[in-house]
């Protein structure tokens, strides 16, 4: 899968955090994604529902193969962050936007620019497909 990501997302811990966790999700990584959700974790999509804990990840992975990711913007504030973008698949393009609200704080692995992710607490995302 091609992956695009905005040029400044490494500016920030969050910011690292969620082009990896977006680009999972959209790879398909239902397990990859699980790891990172809090056991309390709340995923809201509009028009489908929401999906509780590491276990609703199976349910809120895109329902395309997609061939192409591309996050337009990664915004961080806080605890809380957000991301907007769409996957292609063919014809079929799927718009996302997710808004994220973390549980703690973050820890630096030692000596790796890799960034440990606290457990997300509740996304809620909005997606739409055109075709």
């Amino acid at each position: 899968m091609e992956i695009n990501l905005p040029s400044d997302c490494g500016n920030a811990p969050r910011t690292i955090v969620v082009g990896e966790f977006v680009a999972k999700w959209a790879q398909g990584e239902s397990d990859a994604v699980a790891e990172w959700l809090a056991d309390e974790a709340r995923w809201s999509i509009v028009g489908e529902g929401t999906h509780l804990g590491p276990r609703g990840s199976r349910e809120a992975i895109p329902r395309i193969t997609a061939e192409r990711l591309d996050v337009l913007s990664i915004v961080t504030h806080g605890r809380f962050a957000s991301c907007d973008g769409y996957l292609e698949a063919g014809t079929t393009r799927i718009a996302f936007s997710h808004v994220f609200r973390f549980a703690g704080a973050f820890r630096k692995s030692c000596g790796t620019a890799h960034v440990s992710c606290p457990n997300v607490l509740s996304l809620s995302s909005r997606q739409t497909a055109r075709r």
